[in-house]
């Protein structure tokens, strides 16, 4: 979305109202005292599933190789086969997958004080209509202390929130193909040493290169946050919070106006990038900067400012925690409370065997985004991950970045194709007014057979100020997975994987899938 410049308020024609559309502009100072304050950065990988090499704590070289393939009762894949899978899963079916991938360790990554090398690599091709391959892994870090660089593309999760049974993160969920970053950060959390483990920090920099689209050439991601723990490790009791900020700026367009872009292009100058970092007003175009970029803040800014409680019990341990939306001012200041995600998480600690079954985790969230700072212009109409520079919205590779229950056109039902939303406009982001009821479980028979589903309900309303639709559109998604470990060939797993969507809102459809994967250290 645009984040408009708040003394720039009195510009009243129609051409300033369609270029500011429903954003008053952080301020420089408030936006560097949130990145002061800070969130959980969760790369963590769920039980479910093996170690990434993000997570990969044993030396040496491993491999992986997955064959699979999904069918399904429409041309569409289902939801919760293809939403949070990095890109990787096509959007039509049926379509076979074929995954292999090879991550290294060099060092000892249990020991903070002691450098190591980390490297990962993960093709990805599918067989359909429109076969493709994707790249969602390739990468090589170094980590000295508690820091970590790394340069290419990784598989990530950004944000406070159960990276398992999760609907999404909401900035950064892992649903589209990673970007490719230059990061810089600590590699989980560094103590501070004064506060003698009581306060710990983590933080990460980075640059990055969007890939090209028909509308968009050459656009780059910066990307920042900085997080808190308040409690030490071994307390029962910890906090979480802080901010995450995202920005996708410059490039080049042939589909944009002179009111949009100088010459076709978006500025990529030093001056323009620090008016991606700290955020700020632009007077006159220098040469550079359309009219478009002197009423609004430059860039397309957006980011969540997250919250969260961890409890350690005996059997269990709870994590609450919220992520709250922002893409302006009035985002950062609560303007468009209660949108957010509010989730609670429940992990079993016990290995106790109920007649051969332990449940192992729950968890439920609420999402809501129906205020977005209200109904009026320029503070209100937020219209998340919407952007009137960048028209493909917070996207990367054709998938939105963030939560995936906010859908671009192409993702619904084809007779909502049309659906109009403020000034008539039909845009990429159809549909980013939305509740959420979501639920997830897992657990583990003792034969090792792991069992888990996700059950999603959602209401959709379209954008702010839409035309349509006159009442919420109803959707649910579900799915529900078997995974089976057998011996054979040195160790495998089968898995087996049914998903349903019924509703209006996506193409009501139920499909199957089945894989087997095999891994191995060379």
């Amino acid at each position: 979305m645009v984040m408009r410049i708040v003394s720039n308020q009195r510009v009243h024609t129609t051409m300033t109202r369609y270029f500011s559309f429903g954003k008053a502009r952080p301020g420089r100072t408030k936006i560097a005292l949130f990145l002061l304050v800070a969130v959980l950065n969760h790369s963590a990988w769920a039980q479910f599933e093996r170690p990434t090499t993000d997570t990969l704590k044993t030396q040496g070289v491993f491999y992986q190789a997955l064959a699979g393939g999904l069918v399904s009762s429409s041309s569409r894949t289902p939801f919760w086969f293809r939403s949070n899978q990095f890109g990787a899963i096509p959007l039509g079916a049926p379509a076979g997958i074929v995954s292999v991938g090879a991550s290294g360790l060099w060092g000892d990554a249990n020991q903070t004080k002691r450098p190591y090398i980390r490297a990962g690599v993960q093709l990805v091709g599918n067989v359909n209509r429109a076969s493709r391959f994707v790249l969602p892994e390739a990468y090589a870090a170094v980590r000295l202390g508690y820091g970590e660089l790394y340069v290419g593309r990784r598989r990530e999760v950004n944000g406070i929130t159960d990276t398992l049974l999760t609907s999404g993160s909401y900035a950064w969920s892992g649903n589209a193909a990673p970007i490719t970053q230059i990061r810089l950060g600590t590699k989980g959390f560094a103590p501070v040493k004064f506060t003698k483990g009581l306060l710990a920090v983590s933080a990460f920099y980075s640059h990055g290169w969007f890939a090209k689209t028909d509308s968009m050439q050459h656009s780059y991601l910066h990307a920042k946050a900085l997080y808190i723990r308040i409690g030490k490790p071994a307390w029962k009791v910890r906090f979480y919070g802080g901010v995450a900020h995202y920005v996708q700026w410059g490039g080049y367009s042939d589909y944009l106006s002179k009111d949009f872009t100088f010459n076709g292009q978006i500025p990529v100058s030093w001056s323009a990038y620090k008016k991606v970092v700290f955020p700020g007003s632009v007077t006159g175009n220098n040469g550079q900067f359309a009219t478009f970029d002197t009423i609004n803040r430059y860039g397309n800014h957006l980011g969540s400012v997250d919250a969260a409680m961890e409890i350690s019990l005996k059997k269990a341990n709870l994590l609450f925690y919220i992520q709250h939306p922002w893409e302006d001012q009035s985002g950062l200041d609560g303007g468009n409370f209660p949108d957010g995600i509010y989730g609670a998480r429940w992990q079993n600690r016990s290995t106790d065997l109920n007649n051969g079954f332990r449940m192992v985790q729950l968890t439920a969230e609420f999402m809501t985004t129906m205020n977005q700072s209200g109904p009026d212009y320029p503070r209100g109409n937020d219209d998340y991950f919407h952007n009137f520079q960048y028209i493909d919205g917070w996207t990367h590779q054709r998938r939105i970045i963030g939560t995936p229950f906010i859908t671009r056109r192409m993702d619904a039902d084809p007779k909502w194709y049309g659906l109009r939303g403020p000034f008539n406009s039909i845009s990429m982001i159809s549909n980013n007014r939305l509740q959420l009821l979501h639920i997830g479980a897992a657990g583990i028979f003792s034969s090792g057979v792991q069992v888990s589903a996700l059950l999603s309900q959602s209401w959709n309303w379209g954008r702010p100020d839409s035309v349509q639709p006159k009442a919420a559109i109803h959707q649910f998604s579900g799915l529900a997975t078997v995974i089976l470990p057998t011996g054979w060939l040195g160790g495998m797993e089968w898995k087996a994987s049914v998903a349903l969507d019924a509703g209006d809102w996506l193409t009501p459809s139920l499909g199957g899938m089945i894989s087997i994967l095999k891994r191995g250290r060379f």
